[in-house]
């Protein structure tokens, strides 16, 4: 325990913001200060200028505890690259008091993310007091906003590398497996080929260490990603369908209903009525 207390946070190297922002930028070659403040302006919190939903926002914000809780930095990522700007919830018609009210709760969410993901408490609450610290004694409103990435991304490190990959390596194994082949036909054996055990061995050990069963983890993640394509892209329900690993359209409509409540079509009108 005692180790566990003294340990505190790193803040990742210049070298790894500046490509995380570039990728999130969909890549470029003017890796500067530019680009940072390019940044941080389209991560603004667009409720000071733009009507969103409470809705809108927990779907945000329960995607970066997915990505967060499972170690995957290339999805956080990818997640954040496609669901640009950054929601927040107006609090203050201060911009810089509004962006360190924001870097706190979206600091407690992804703590509380992170400490479902493996990360011990003290870990978790080491890395985001460090940046909400940063925001406390900022003066630069552009650089607040701009700290929210590299917190998202620093706690989504120490999942990978030192909680979930040590604390239950199968279940860590098995989900980066899913997730990186998400639209092909997964099934308990395939996946327990995949990390070297039986599907026995693999069904009992991940429900012991996630408290949730396989197919019903690969159930969840698909209708996850279908959420996002629903809301992000015009593809039609059967490509979706597609790309996000079901047998059928029907299949597919049946489990997402059953997740959401609602059919994707459902999903896809009310989302574009709400805008």
């Amino acid at each position: 325990m005692a180790q566990e207390e003294s340990e505190s946070s790193t803040l990742l190297t210049t070298q790894e913001i500046m490509d995380a922002i570039s990728y999130v930028n969909e890549g470029g070659a003017e890796d500067d200060l530019v680009r940072i403040v390019t940044y941080s302006k389209r991560m603004y919190f667009i409720a000071v200028n733009t009507h969103i939903t409470s809705r809108e926002i927990a779907e945000q914000y329960e995607g970066f505890s997915s990505f967060i809780s499972m170690g995957d930095v290339e999805g956080l990522l990818k997640f954040i690259r496609t669901n640009m700007p950054l929601m927040e919830l107006r609090t203050s018609d201060d911009p810089l008091l509004q962006g360190r009210t924001a870097i706190a709760f979206l600091a407690s969410t992804c703590a509380q993310a992170a400490r479902n993901g493996g990360l011990s408490v003290n870990r978790s609450y080491a890395i985001t007091q460090d940046y909400i610290k940063l925001a406390n004694e900022s003066i630069n409103e552009e650089l607040v906003h701009y700290l929210m990435l590299p917190m998202m991304l620093e706690l989504t490190k120490a999942v990978s590398t030192e909680a979930r990959a040590y604390t239950h390596p199968l279940s860590h194994h098995a989900m980066t497996y899913v997730r990186s082949h998400l639209s092909e036909p997964l099934d308990g054996d395939s996946v327990a080929e995949a990390c070297g055990v039986s599907r026995k061995t693999l069904c009992t050990r991940f429900k012991q260490e996630t408290g949730e069963t396989f197919a019903s983890y690969v159930r969840r993640l698909r209708v996850e990603r279908a959420r996002r394509l629903l809301d992000t892209t015009d593809y039609e329900i059967s490509q979706i369908a597609y790309q996000t690993g079901f047998s059928s359209q029907s299949h597919f409509q049946n489990v997402f209903k059953h997740l959401t409540g609602e059919t994707p079509r459902e999903w896809r009108t009310r989302e574009i009525h709400e805008i």
